[in-house]
């Protein structure tokens, strides 16, 4: 027993030596894990909140005061402070937002300054509460953001609520009940009922609240939390504008699957397809290849050729099966869908060439690559949609998602899938223009690592 438990030593320490040697490698491996913490706590903090009162993330909503009352003014600084939405323009950004339901409708369509839900605050909503009636407040929305508008109703609800002070709850009450069916007579009856329940509870918590005084700053102060309540009791309606040809079936969180998972297992194929050149150096394939009468300089870009194509046949499978069991309207623009194909594919290629070249080890190609593709997955975009935690991660975190090749490549086809924008948009080329520079970057250094580590001998 002591010699079997002598020998198992023996060769667990000889193994334990090949793993401390490689030492690349091995901080790689724990790494991997701390980067991945990292990134997830960043991400998910930001969806789900900084603490744990928050449990929804802030949606972006834009709002167009077309009435400019008190009242009015008052319903934008409660939306600042509701927990479900981040109210766009920021306050030092006032004038620059929509000056009609016809222009939000616009913004909505076109995606400008990324707006999927416009609240439009109409003339004449002072007056409306001042009289006790319920006011008509309209979203422009786009439909394929279900969960989104869920949240914008919410958050427009909690911030009347506060603004009016409760006092058109009962109405609201009322018209929502005639909106769901009931007589008229009956939902007046009801009204009646809840405003002498309104009046009760308001004196109640008045008492309650006395000791505690005002806010020192007289900032409104956050609204009690109303996630309870049904999202059809919003004061607000919503304006559905529909796309083009996008199916009315497809949602941004589909489209997102589909795309952010292709290009993701695109990274992990292609960065196997350029391992090649290591394993080939492992086994000595490479030495062979140096005799061999071809052109040193050929055999780097033999192996990008090779990735290019199985990544092309890749992406064409991947985004072909999700068409077909998904229905996202992949092939709707071919000719932007193959340029963005051919795009991110070069980057990927390039970005896979260059890990290859700056390994020594296949160890460290393993750890580095799933290290990159790992966190420029979850910061780029082709896991969670962006939008959905972006403006909530710092300012550091922000750069570092903008440097990475999946936010643009997502960038792209959430372009084509969503908004529908042809290659020749300004925003597309932009997409573009960056993959192709990493491409060409991610080349260059390759290239200038496989000659000094192979053709400088």
């Amino acid at each position: 027993m002591i010699g079997f438990l002598r020998s198992a030593w023996l060769l667990a320490r000889k193994d334990l030596r090949m793993f401390f040697r490689d030492r690349t490698g091995m901080l790689l491996g724990f790494l991997l894990p701390v980067a991945l913490v990292t990134v997830f706590g960043f991400v998910m903090k930001s969806i789900m909140g900084a603490d744990g009162d928050e449990a929804m993330p802030r949606v972006r909503l834009w709002v167009a005061d077309l009435d400019g009352s008190e009242e009015s003014r008052g319903l934008v600084a409660a939306l600042r402070v509701a927990s479900t939405v981040s109210l766009q323009p920021e306050a030092e950004q006032e004038g620059l937002e929509p000056e009609s339901l016809e222009e939000a409708q616009e913004w909505v369509a076109e995606g400008k300054n990324n707006a999927h839900h416009v609240l439009v605050i109409p003339q004449g909503y002072g007056a409306d509460v001042a009289a006790g009636s319920v006011p008509r407040l309209e979203i422009a929305r786009d439909p394929g953001r279900p969960m989104e508008s869920r949240l914008v109703s919410i958050g427009v609800m909690q911030a009347f609520m506060q603004q009016t002070e409760g006092r058109l709850w009962p109405a609201l009450m009322g018209r929502s009940m005639e909106g769901a069916g009931m007589d008229p007579a009956s939902a007046q009856t009801l009204v009646g009922f809840m405003e002498s329940a309104r009046q009760l509870m308001a004196g109640v918590f008045a008492a309650a609240d006395e000791p505690a005084g005002a806010d020192a700053g007289g900032s409104p102060r956050a609204a009690p939390d109303l996630t309870d309540f049904t999202a059809w009791m919003s004061p607000a309606t919503f304006v559905d504008v529909q796309r083009g040809d996008r199916p009315s079936t497809l949602t941004l969180q589909l489209a997102q699957v589909v795309a952010g998972m292709t290009v993701m297992m695109l990274m992990f194929g292609l960065m196997a397809v350029a391992s090649t050149l290591i394993e080939e150096r492992e086994k000595g394939t490479l030495r062979r290849l140096f005799l061999a009468p071809l052109e040193r300089e050929s055999i780097l870009f033999s192996k990008f050729l090779l990735a290019a194509v199985i990544g092309a046949m890749q992406l064409v499978v991947l985004l072909t099966y999700g068409e077909l069991v998904f229905r996202v309207n992949m092939f709707r623009d071919p000719v932007t869908l193959a340029i963005l194909m051919l795009s991110t594919v070069a980057a990927v290629t390039s970005f896979g060439m260059l890990v290859a070249s700056w390994a020594r080890t296949q160890k460290q190609a393993e750890g580095l690559s799933t290290l990159l593709i790992l966190v420029m997955s979850a910061l780029g975009g082709a896991w969670f949609p962006v939008q959905y935690f972006e403006g909530s991660l710092p300012a550091v975190a922000r750069v570092a998602m903008r440097c990475t090749l999946t936010h643009w490549s997502m960038s792209g086809f959430q372009g084509m899938l969503w908004y529908e924008r042809p290659w020749t948009d300004s925003a597309t080329l932009a997409a573009l223009g960056v993959l192709w520079s990493f491409a060409l970057a991610a080349g260059a250094m390759s290239w200038m690592l496989f000659r000094r580590r192979h053709l400088s001998r």
